[in-house]
């Protein structure tokens, strides 16, 4: 059989007091070096995140530039073949074309001599 169990032999009575308060004494001893820990930590992450999205803006602007890069490209080269795209882009040389369809028919003209 079991004996019971009386409070002055149950662990942790006295001695559980005794660690809670000097937990207590040593937060209030050093609560600004506490307070100082968590706040690195925190701008650790905080500069962790900063860091991050920064060069997920960078790696955009790259992508943004070389499709301007390749447009241009694009662009001259459609200049250096006489073609209207070239000045107006795609769509303003169909406007172009449309609004003033003698100045192509010259244009044509003068390519084939």
């Amino acid at each position: 059989m079991s004996r019971p169990h009386s409070t002055a032999s149950s662990p942790g009575g006295f001695g559980g007091l005794l660690g809670v308060l000097l937990l207590i004494a040593v937060i209030v001893k050093f609560i600004w070096w506490i307070l100082g820990a968590a706040a690195l930590v925190g701008l650790f992450f905080l500069a962790r995140a900063f860091v991050r999205w920064h060069d997920q803006r960078s790696a955009e602007y790259a992508r943004y530039r070389e499709a301007i890069a390749a447009r241009a490209d694009q662009q001259h080269d459609w200049v250096l073949r006489g073609d209207d795209r070239g000045i107006y882009g795609p769509e303003g040389a169909a406007l172009m074309h449309y609004l003033y369809p003698a100045r192509d028919q010259v244009q044509r003209l003068h390519r084939r001599r």
